[in-house]
């Protein structure tokens, strides 16, 4: 990036603001247009459809001509712009394994487990695995580790969802699953799903940190907090949110004044911000592949990338897993395979989607930015590193044939821009990188772990854009379950079995 040390802020002239607004009309594409619902729904949901859609686009208009184009100046965009994500730009020490060393490898016909997909959740299974005595556990990638939203996101481990705003996802969801329940059931049964949701991500927050130690892995880790930007009028949720998951006895979620606020992020707030106190920022690829790397060592793991799989075929006693390098029999199957599950079980179709994040990276940025602290206004996020800023927002259904596309908007990374401007004192940045990736969701935005079939195939899916909250300790509890370790139940099945989304009048509810 060329040196702007000597920037100076010259207002945009109308020229200018209708050459934008302009190029940002005839760049937007379907996805922009997707997004428009949630985005009502999201920030005008309290003014009704007509009123909300109104609101929005005055909203747009303003933006597309007055703050984005004052935000854009001294901003630049590389020609042309990498789609590879700032955490895949790394050197990755598993990539196309074990192909690059041994390229007359050959899967093995048999094998105790398989493990669909080299992600977070997948590669946490193979490590487990590692750890524990054991047949052999096959780790299958379509593509190299962490090339799906392990390694496009926004590079925090999060302590999950804070206490009330699981509930509240549930509770929004009972009475299309539970008609039977009256008003006060759905609130307590609620209240027990968020209960058992974030038990489970603290304790998944702390296995991380420790295996990070233990292990000596280089992730770029630090704990130091995820400041999350809140407006006037969520003033009164954030307050009673922080009291609902302390009187819980869940400590994590705090908020902070606006003093506080600038001391740990830099941001010159005007109300007070939620804290999510313990949650960490780290390099999430790098996780991925010091899991592998660590787990491929041992004798019962090997790992194939570059593996795709087309089909699971139950034969009685095994399961047949078809792949374009030919078949494994196994025993076990673990699906770590988040938003690209409907493609291989078409039953999830419509109950698991991928929704679509964008993101970017750029040089520069606003130097009043603190580092290792994880950040975001209210419809985006946002975090420093040594060499500039990454960036990113958005929430896009998509079809699942589409899981995995790599389609970033402009008008969304321009929008994030304009955001940071705000917060921040007006600085240069030179973006170089936009992608995109998909995170698998459920209706009631709550995670499934546990038997898929009834049989022996797992599933560890559903995680809403928080699997670094989920795939460790879900992980290890498949793991603990397929080779009969007593240990604790941290995703038991009236919560998270699959059948919570597949089937809920089968599902086997709390009392």
């Amino acid at each position: 990036m060329e040196d702007r040390s000597n920037f100076t802020y010259k207002s945009p002239s109308v020229f200018t603001r209708i050459a934008v607004a302009w190029n940002l009309l005839i760049g937007l594409r379907g996805q922009e247009f997707q997004s428009v619902g949630s985005w009502i729904e999201r920030n005008y949901a309290e003014s009704g459809r007509v009123v909300g859609f109104l609101r929005f686009v005055g909203w747009a208009v303003k933006n597309m001509l007055v703050d984005i184009p004052n935000a854009l100046v001294g901003v630049t965009f590389a020609k042309p712009m990498s789609k590879i994500s700032y955490w895949l730009a790394a050197d990755n020490p598993v990539k196309n394994h074990p192909w690059a060393s041994q390229p007359n490898a050959r899967l093995p016909e048999e094998c105790e487990v398989v493990v669909i997909g080299a992600g977070f959740t997948g590669a946490a299974c193979a490590y487990h695995w590692s750890k524990r005595p054991g047949g052999k556990l096959v780790l299958l990638e379509m593509n190299e580790a962490a090339s799906g939203a392990s390694g496009r996101n926004e590079g925090v481990v999060v302590m999950g969802r804070f206490f009330s705003y699981v509930k509240k996802m549930i509770l929004d969801d009972l009475p299309r699953v539970r008609p039977d329940l009256d008003a006060a059931r759905r609130e307590s049964l609620a209240g027990k799903f968020a209960e058992a949701y974030v038990h489970a991500a603290y304790k998944n927050a702390d296995m991380i940190e420790q295996t990070i130690e233990d292990e000596g892995f280089d992730v770029d880790y630090a704990r130091v907090g995820w400041v999350q930007g809140q407006t006037e009028a969520t003033q009164d949720y954030l307050e009673s949110s922080v009291k609902e998951s302390y009187k819980k006895g869940f400590d994590d979620w705090d908020l902070i004044e606006p003093k506080q606020v600038l001391e740990l992020t830099g941001i010159n707030a005007e109300t007070r911000y939620g804290l999510s106190r313990r949650a960490a920022t780290w390099h999430p690829a790098k996780w991925v592949w010091s899991l592998v790397s660590t787990a491929v060592k041992s004798d019962n793991v090997d790992f194939f990338s570059r593996t795709r799989v087309h089909r699971v075929e139950d034969t009685g006693d095994r399961y047949a897993v078809h792949t374009n390098r030919g078949t494994i029999n196994a025993r076990y199957v673990i699906n770590a395979t988040e938003s690209y599950t409907a493609a291989l079980h078409p039953e999830f179709i419509d109950k698991l989607v991928p929704i679509q994040t964008n993101a970017a990276f750029a040089e520069g940025g606003p130097p009043a930015m603190r580092e290792h602290v994880a950040m975001g206004g209210p419809n985006s996020w946002f975090g420093k590193h040594p060499d500039g800023v990454i960036l990113g927002t958005g929430g896009i259904r998509l079809d699942y044939t589409q899981a995995g596309r790599i389609s970033p908007s402009r008008f969304l990374t321009n929008y994030i821009i304009t955001e940071i401007q705000h917060l921040f004192e007006h600085s240069p940045m030179h973006v170089f990188r936009e992608w995109s990736c998909t995170a698998g969701f459920t209706d009631d935005e709550y995670p499934i772990v546990g038997l898929l079939d009834g049989k022996r195939q797992y599933i560890i899916a559903g995680m809403c854009g928080s699997g670094s909250g989920v795939h460790f300790n879900g992980a290890r509890h498949v793991v603990d379950r397929i080779l009969g370790i007593e240990g604790p139940d941290d995703y038991p099945d009236q919560f998270f079995s699959p059948m919570r989304v597949l089937d809920p009048q089968v599902h086997h509810w709390p009392d």
